[in-house]
């Protein structure tokens, strides 16, 4: 069996997300001040084999919510409890952890913007990042291996307690390099401060982005709006250590 083959989830489990995935939709239809979409890597089909967590995304009226964004969590709540027992999880907006079926469903609520200046929380470009990502469909494998390389060593999420790479920093990473192996290949060429900047968007990152954005060893320039940095959750420790890591899977894969 090739590596791929290993990473890709089988039709069987496939099918299986898709149903449980339908099934949750239409239990959240019920709720009318919100339009679900399904988020995360099932909707660009980059996960990987054994993933039993399913990302939603509520999405509010932009022009009806803008003005009660830091409100919006406590309404899907009210709602949610109708047809769900869940679990709340305090963040920069907080959302929902829904068990279901042998699956975490998480539930995000968003604002259904157009444009990134519009975003009022940097899960509002959501699903702007899943449009990017999808203009890319004969990549999805590629970036699936990028994404067991990562989580095999313990660098796979943007979480305090990891420093490593969130899955759309992955993504983005392998969109820029366009293959797995070329991203490890020019990671050994990665110095401090090195700045990936997919558009060009910027003149001189280092200047023009809040100091705040700055502060990671990598700084990859979010292709969807380009005040951001998608890898400033990374640490020098992190950023060492996938280096070293490319440089040992190249010598022996």
């Amino acid at each position: 069996m090739d590596l791929i083959s290993k990473l890709k989830p089988s039709r069987e489990e496939t099918e299986a997300v898709k149903k449980i995935t339908t099934e949750v939709l239409n239990k959240l239809k019920k709720i009318k001040i919100m339009q679900p979409l399904v988020g995360g890597s099932i909707s660009k089909d980059t996960w990987l084999k054994g993933t039993n967590e399913i990302d939603i995304y509520a999405k509010f009226n932009y022009k009806k919510f803008k003005d009660k964004n830091d409100k919006i969590s406590e309404l899907l709540g009210k709602e949610l409890k109708k047809i769900f027992d869940f679990i709340r999880i305090h963040g920069s907006r907080d959302y929902f952890h829904i068990k279901y079926n042998g699956y975490t469903i998480e539930i995000v609520p968003i604002l259904e913007i157009k444009k990134p200046e519009e975003a009022m929380n940097v899960t509002d470009l959501s699903p702007l990042h899943i449009k990017f990502v999808k203009k890319f469909p004969k990549l999805k494998n590629e970036i699936r291996l990028l994404k067991a390389f990562c989580k095999a060593n313990y660098l796979y999420g943007a979480e305090s307690y990891v420093s490593g790479f969130s899955g759309y920093a992955i993504e983005v990473l392998i969109i820029y390099y366009k293959s797995f192996k070329n991203v490890l290949k020019n990671s050994l060429k990665w110095k401090e401060k090195t700045v990936i900047d997919f558009f060009n968007k910027l003149k001189n990152p280092l200047v023009e982005l809040n100091p705040s954005k700055i502060t990671s060893p990598l700084i990859v320039i979010d292709p969807v709006d380009k005040t951001r940095n998608i890898t400033s959750s990374s640490n020098i420790k992190s950023f060492e250590k996938f280096k070293n890591l490319a440089k040992k899977y190249l010598e022996k894969p």
